[in-house]
């Protein structure tokens, strides 16, 4: 989609010289590429949004495109290609960000079980969760690559809840 995009803009300016067209075009382009960037890389929390940062993107490619190729008076299949193309990419990021958002809930749920269970068959070891973070703030160890008082997290490439 970001190239599409991307050429549509460049086409747009080329052809007509519509410096709106240029700057709509690769600004739905960068949008595209970097919710792609998101999605490729390793961090899970940013999945999510990519996801919904692209469909809304998506959803403004489409309806441009829907409404470029209703008001044109040649009838074409370009336009209504383009309307298709983005009412696809629509229903796939609609679908993957409510697919990680269900992911996301379910580990909430499970974490929050796992604790609860842990808090019955323990109740006099088991901290209060407030004091289970300051504890952990106060037995961080500085080392030279200190995160400056914030946890460090050990970064993994997500599994996504459909697989790939």
């Amino acid at each position: 989609m970001s190239f599409v995009t991307g050429v549509g803009g460049l086409s747009a300016y080329w052809t007509r010289r519509s410096s709106l067209g240029l700057a709509a075009g690769l600004g739905v382009a960068a949008t595209f590429g970097l919710g792609g960037w998101w999605i490729r890389s390793a961090s899970p929390e940013k999945h999510e949004m990519a996801h919904q940062m692209c469909l809304i993107s998506s959803v403004l490619f489409g309806g441009a495109m829907g409404y470029r190729a209703g008001s044109n008076p040649y009838v074409g299949p370009g336009g209504s290609m383009l309307a298709a193309l983005g009412g696809v990419s629509s229903a796939y990021h609609l679908a993957k960000f409510l697919e990680w958002r269900a992911y996301e809930q379910h580990r909430i749920t499970e974490a929050e079980r796992l604790l609860r269970n842990y808090q019955a068959k323990h109740p006099d070891t088991a901290p209060h969760p407030a004091e289970a973070h300051e504890l952990a703030q106060s037995h961080q160890q500085p080392g030279p690559f200190a995160s400056h008082g914030r946890p460090h997290y050990e970064r993994r490439r997500p599994v996504p809840p459909g697989g790939f």
